[in-house]
């Protein structure tokens, strides 16, 4: 992990830009930051990096959310794989692009997965029938995006190692030097790993993949921290258009097992509004979302 907080880390990968918001019905005059607002991060402590196969975890939503809310629920709200960080979950208003047209288009409701320090189309594997974006908006990366019609329900959002690849990467030229000689520079040889990105229904009995991204490692370690959220994107709202449910994240496992010793901790960031409470119980993170949490005297909390 990198030395700086990892919920530091968080806000900073993770930018979008909409207008702000002043809500005086809650507080006169107050001013929120731009949306997205994470009403609150989760960060579970595993206690060191792990060697690599699959990360899974469970998501439960108490109620429908409707798709007019833009909402993101995140089981992977930021983790990393070596030196790559990367994300995914449920939004209620998805987008994206198909390989034969890239002309960016609204999915809907869908699940995702982004990777960043990456642009390149051939690092992105949709499903099919399945969308997928490469951006700069948030920093260099790449996306893959499936239209899914999620409800109320438990979900196991689940990330797995797959195949490798061997890539050649040729290398970047200086465009301000001159006189270059041609064929100085080998081309890199990079040996990558796909890896799959699936969300289980314990309701339907249905296992979705959603994608695969290749990541340019193949001994690969999940970082010792691993972060969920919930927050509100896209255009400006107010606080009362927050949606009233309860989201738990619960069981997390690395290559098919339960961690020992597990730990994990509450981050409500500084100038959203304070309308997420989590409480940690029996090693389950239980969220309640949509009602104000009044004079909040610690923003950073020990759930378990």
């Amino acid at each position: 992990m990198s030395t700086r907080k990892p919920w530091a880390l968080l806000a900073a990968i993770i930018i979008f830009f909409a207008p702000q918001y002043a809500a005086p019905q809650y507080a006169a005059a107050q001013q929120y930051k731009r949306m997205p607002w994470h009403l609150t991060d989760i960060w579970w402590d595993f206690g060191k990096p792990h060697a690599f196969e699959s990360y899974s975890i469970d998501v439960t939503i108490d109620k429908d959310v409707p798709e007019s809310v833009r909402l993101y629920i995140a089981p992977i709200g930021l983790a990393h794989l070596n030196k790559t960080p990367f994300y995914g979950g449920l939004q209620t208003q998805s987008d994206g692009y198909t390989k034969a047209n890239k002309r960016l288009r609204g999915i809907g409701r869908g699940l995702l997965m982004s990777m960043w320090n990456e642009r390149s189309p051939s690092a992105i594997r949709p499903a099919d029938g399945g969308f997928w974006q490469s951006s700069g908006h948030e920093g260099d990366f790449v996306s893959i995006r499936r239209p899914f019609k999620w409800t109320k329900g438990t979900y196991t959002y689940r990330v797995v190692k797959m195949d490798r690849e061997t890539v050649l990467r040729e290398p970047r030229k200086d465009e301000n030097a001159k006189d270059q000689p041609e064929g100085d520079k080998p081309a890199e040889v990079k040996e990558c790993t796909w890896v799959g990105a699936f969300l289980y229904s314990h309701e339907t009995d249905e296992n979705i993949f959603i994608g695969a991204l290749r990541f340019p490692e193949i001994d690969m370690k999940l970082s010792r921290n691993v972060a969920n959220f919930v927050e509100v994107y896209g255009p400006k709202i107010s606080v009362g258009q927050i949606p009233k449910i309860t989201v738990t994240f619960s069981n997390p496992k690395i290559n098919g097992k339960s961690v020992e010793n597990v730990s994990a901790s509450a981050i409500y960031p500084d100038g959203v509004p304070d309308f997420a409470d989590a409480k940690g119980v029996d090693g389950a993170v239980i969220i309640k979302v949509g009602e104000e949490v009044k004079e909040r005297k610690n923003r950073q909390q020990k759930l378990f």
